[in-house]
């Protein structure tokens, strides 16, 4: 995945995974070549959508040869991001997905900071939120406390690896990545989905990166809510999270940070518990809350996990979840807070 371009201004590839979003993709495409930095390409990969995804991108690759179109089987956003990564040319990476859109000063000072700051791998700004189509109101977070939530973590080794692995606090569509990342840290992993992208900021932490976090205004990734957003399904960004909690237990060697990672799994297990036991699957979920509650080292964690698994099997689901609410202390897991951003 060596770069092809060595020219002057360096040349950013945006990776624009899409499926049946053709009525909201030519919004995003609008806002690529919105930027006030011009030399960029853009690679949308559609991953076997059904609707007329097809005809409006291939509308925008007629207007602007800067747009290319891949076409694939369905399998899903990691692996539509990947076959864009592969056709790629670009210094740096511009990852963005098909319903969202970014703000027009976001290339133009991105490319200059990294390039004025050749240590820093990876640079990142902030996100609003909005509703369907109403980009002119802006929010820090919808389906939460409308407040700002970002960190703004920077640096490198183990105090970023563990701020990243107690909660995602980068959304993708807000970051710059170095080409020289991707080649080091490799591809999205495609089991992941839909949180793959925070499995990737994990990985690029462990491999020592530097991230830097960077705000100023028309740099922001605007993120739309809508009900047919990707991350809609808990269940299975719960599952995804779980599998990535495996992978960090043989990825890193500190035992903190692996403590850490195990009092996460806990939580998140118990999560996945209640959603699986209120989506019908029972003995799946009783089995998730009484391995949280070995798992979880939190007394007030063990109690409320062994509470909903006792009752489970002899309540309905409203009285289920009455339980679970009337037990539930602050979680300790970035999984809930991560599930009510993606919620979407």
């Amino acid at each position: 995945m060596q770069s092809k371009l060595s020219s002057s201004p360096p040349l950013i590839s945006v990776i624009v995974p899409t499926y049946n979003y053709g009525k909201l993709i030519g919004q995003s495409l609008d806002s690529v070549r919105s930027q006030t930095y011009q030399h960029w390409e853009c690679l949308v990969v559609d991953d076997g959508s059904t609707d007329h995804t097809s005809e409006v991108v291939k509308g925008y690759v007629k207007a602007d040869s800067r747009i290319r179109y891949l076409k694939q089987d369905n399998r899903r956003q990691a692996a539509a991001r990947n076959n864009g990564i592969q056709n790629s040319r670009g210094e740096y990476f511009q990852f963005l997905d098909a319903d969202d859109l970014i703000e027009p000063k976001k290339f133009e000072r991105q490319v200059n900071y990294m390039e004025a700051h050749p240590d820093v791998d990876i640079v990142y700004g902030d996100v609003r939120f909005f509703e369907g189509e109403n980009v002119n109101k802006l929010h820090y977070l919808l389906g939460g406390e409308d407040k700002p939530w970002m960190p703004g973590i920077s640096g490198k080794g183990k105090d970023v690896l563990t701020a990243l692995i107690r909660k995602d606090t980068i959304p993708i569509n807000t970051a710059l990545v170095r080409r020289s990342v991707v080649d080091k840290v490799g591809l999205f992993d495609e089991r992941l989905s839909p949180v793959e992208d925070w499995d990737y900021w994990i990985r690029c932490a462990a491999e020592g990166m530097r991230f830097q976090y960077k705000d100023s205004e028309e740099t922001r990734a605007l993120v739309r809510y809508h009900s047919s957003s990707s991350s809609k399904n808990r269940r299975q960004a719960l599952r995804g999270i779980l599998v990535m909690r495996k992978k960090i237990k043989r990825m890193v060697g500190d035992r903190e940070v692996l403590h850490l990672n195990r009092e996460m799994a806990g939580e998140e297990q118990g999560l996945l518990g209640v959603e699986e036991v209120l989506g019908g699957e029972l003995v799946k979920g009783v089995h998730r809350l009484y391995k949280a509650a070995i798992l979880d080292k939190n007394m007030k964690h063990k109690i409320k996990w062994l509470a909903c698994a006792l009752v489970a099997p002899f309540t309905s689901r409203r009285q289920f979840q009455q339980v679970y609410s009337a037990s539930l202390s602050q979680p300790v897991s970035g999984a809930l807070s991560l599930l009510t951003r993606r919620g979407r």
